[in-house]
Order: C-alpha cells, then structure tokens, then sequence
C-alpha cells in the first residue's frame, strides 16, 4: 500500500507535468503574438490571417491549451471556494478584453475568444467532470458536429459564439463553443491516463504554466506597448 507521502509525491509530480504542459503551450503563443505584432506594426508581411502555416500554428496552440485545460478541470479541488474563485476571475477577465480590445479594434473587438471559452467550458464542465465515460462520448459528437454542421441560420453575431456558423466572424480571437467544448470534454476524460506521468523538472515551464491566466491577459498588452514605442522612433 502506497504511503501518504508517496501519493503526495506522485500528486505533485502529476501537476507539475501538467502546469509544463501548459508553460509550452504559453511559450508557443508568446511567439506566436511576438510574429502578429511584427506584421501589426509593418515590421514584416506575414500573410497570418490567411496563412495555412499560421493559421494551423494558432490552431495547435489553442487546442493544447483547451485539451490541458480539460485535464486540468479533472484535477482541481472538490471546493466551492476555488470553484467561485476560478469563475470570477475569468469572468473579469472576459470582460476586460472585450472592452480592451472594442476600443483597440473597433468592430473586430474580442466578444467570443478563449478567455470567454474557459469561462463557458468551466461553468458547464466542473459538476459533471466525474462523469469520464459519457463526458468523452459527448467530446467526440461535439466535434463529430462541428466537422459536418455548418449552418448560415447561426451566422448572426449572437449566434456564432456556439460555432455551427458557416462564416467566421471578424474579430481579433474567436474560440467558439464546437468544437472546442469537444476537445475540452476529452480532455477531461484523459485524466486518468496522466495520473502517473513524471515532471519533466523543467522549473521555467511550470512557473508559466502555474501563471498562465496572467501572462494570457498581460503579454500581448506589454508587447504592443513595446512595439509602440518603438515605431515611434
């Protein structure tokens, strides 16, 4: 029988790997906003909206964080307290980048982006996320849905955050409901089998991992100043 210290050990290894995990996906997409901001300001001429390169690059980077997420959830403390916690400061965040961005980019302003996802995807996946087996059937019709049903009724802007829509909609971050609830889902019902992986004792990758909401929220701000104040010069 293993010893307390022992499950606690493996405990903490597990989260490790997980927060690493996540620290990679956060080092992808500082990258990634490093690339966009040199074509934003004139520095280079990426085609990154059109861009099948680009485009799968932001693709993957969502999908590891939505994927690592859903594991994550599975994870989290049996706890209101956290649970109310991790809501609100997602729903502040939410908030502030719609506002940010609405008056950064006018009628491109984020309404719908991966902030106001994980808000969505917790709220619906935190009661049901001991229900493995059916979490992960519904994972794969989600995303079975989303590869074969898109609908032009659902183009209108208040219907798009859900993701049927046959035409993407014109803002800066977009990550709708299908089919990343799906991989969310799957996520979630992966758990089980990271339960024994071992930290890859990167220390630099979990402490971004374990900071992720706030580097999220302050690179790109922090980048765009910088740039700013370079092409003034």
């Amino acid at each position: 029988m293993a010893s307390p210290s022992n499950i606690n050990n493996s405990k903490i290894a597990r989260l490790l790997f997980i927060d690493e995990l996540r620290g990679m996906a956060i080092c992808m997409m500082v990258v990634f906003h490093f690339c966009y901001d040199l074509n934003y300001f004139h520095y280079t001429q990426f085609n990154i909206l059109e861009s099948s390169f680009w485009t799968t690059w932001r693709t993957v980077i969502v999908a590891w964080f939505v994927f690592i997420s859903g594991v994550s959830i599975s994870f989290a403390p049996n706890n209101h307290t956290h649970f109310i916690k991790r809501i609100t400061k997602l729903f502040l965040s939410a908030v502030t980048i719609s506002i940010v961005t609405y008056f950064l980019f006018g009628n491109r302003f984020i309404y719908f982006g991966v902030i106001h996802f994980f808000l969505i995807a917790t709220m619906v996946t935190y009661p049901i996320r001991e229900n493995k087996k059916s979490l992960a059937m519904l994972g794969t019709l989600i995303l079975l849905i989303s590869n074969t049903c898109q609908l032009s009724v659902m183009n209108p802007n208040y219907l798009n955050w859900i993701g049927l829509n046959s035409l993407k909609p014109a803002t800066e971050d977009y990550a709708p409901l299908f089919p990343w609830l799906g991989l969310y889902f799957i996520g979630v019902a992966s758990a089980p089998f990271l339960n024994h992986k071992k930290s890859l004792k990167i220390k630099a990758l979990s402490v971004l991992g374990q900071h992720s909401l706030m580097i999220y929220l302050i690179h790109q701000p922090v980048l765009f100043l910088l740039f700013s104040l370079a092409s003034t010069h």
